[in-house]
């Protein structure tokens, strides 16, 4: 990749800046986003990155066990122990039986453990398939750069099927989800 300073001033220049690290060069998008957050705007810009859910795929699944605390309860925003927006409400047929600390000898019923939501500020905990650790060490720059550059934002994308590229056999499921 060319790093001239016409690239760099068309990247100033710019209000959104799109990146697909599917398609582009690590350095490439190492690059716009340092670029960004080391320049001095002079207005909000906003970055756009489209990953893949492959920066998730081996991240454990979230879990409470039926009748203890949810760990860190409270610390978002001081609203309590409340439940957040889009987490189940009741056991569903993603419970299942607690395996650790099951008393037998107590004659209760094993407890559940109910699959939680991952939210945005869980973002922290993902464990990328070996493929997709650059695509998480962009993500992670390129959402630790409003800390240092209030102007922008950032927002990052995660794609699951992805198509434009010849596949029209998914047309019609497509068609009819916008339907």
């Amino acid at each position: 990749m060319e790093r001239s300073r016409e690239f760099r001033d068309s990247i100033l220049e710019s209000d959104v800046i799109i990146y697909d690290l599917n398609t582009n060069e690590f350095e490439e998008v190492d690059y716009v986003i340092k670029t960004l957050k080391t320049s001095k705007l002079t207005k909000e810009k906003t970055l756009i990155i489209l990953s893949s859910v492959m920066t998730w795929v081996n991240t454990p699944p979230k879990t409470k066990v039926e009748g203890e605390e949810e760990e860190g309860a409270g610390e978002e925003g001081g609203e309590g122990g409340g439940e957040e927006e889009g987490e189940p409400s009741e056991p569903d047929s993603d419970d299942v039986p607690a395996e650790e600390g099951a008393d037998d000898d107590a004659g209760e019923a094993p407890k559940k453990v109910q699959i939680q939501y991952f939210k945005e500020s869980d973002a922290h905990l993902r464990v990328p398939h070996k493929r997709f650790i650059n695509h998480k060490n962009l993500e992670t720059l390129a959402l630790s750069a409003p800390k240092t550059q209030p102007l922008l934002k950032v927002h990052v994308l995660c794609t699951g099927i992805r198509y434009g590229k010849g596949e029209g056999i998914f047309y019609d499921h497509f068609k009819n989800a916008w339907i």
